[in-house]
């Protein structure tokens, strides 16, 4: 365990070394950073969502870092929140487990697993939820 926490401690210490030097340098232009990771995560499951015809209105999607896997690699997931119970948001989550494959196989396809891992979806519902799936039914 100790040898794990020594390897992140150099891995950590080589990144910000390596920051530096490119803070310094004008010509190189980085497109990977944490915060175009989440963005690039958060645009792929916003277009999985906004293809089952969901939108800002009724489910926000936000992504963010979760840990770091024991190779270094910073793991984001995606939290959705439920804003607008209607009868797409009932449909969309009964049929949660093709979604959650399209996505993962999106997130595969894509270059983000060479610089990050994707823990997935995880949901949360507002406030008196069993009355607003009682009135969509």
């Amino acid at each position: 365990m100790g040898m794990n926490a020594l390897a992140l401690g150099v891995f950590k210490h080589l990144s910000r070394k390596s920051e530096e030097k490119m803070q310094h340098d004008e010509d190189v232009d980085s497109r990977i950073s944490p915060a175009s990771i989440s963005d690039d995560y958060q645009v792929l499951v916003t277009e999985c969502f906004q293809a089952l015809g969901l939108d800002a209105g009724q489910i926000r999607i936000v992504v963010r870092s979760v840990g770091w896997t024991p190779g270094g690699l910073e793991i984001y997931a995606a939290f959705i929140k439920v804003i607008h119970w209607d009868v797409r948001v009932v449909e969309m989550l009964s049929n949660m487990p093709v979604i959650e494959k399209k996505i993962d196989r999106r997130v595969r396809q894509s270059s983000m697993l060479r610089y990050s891992a994707f823990a997935g979806l995880w949901f949360r519902s507002p406030a008196g939820v069993n009355r607003a799936v009682a009135t969509v039914h």
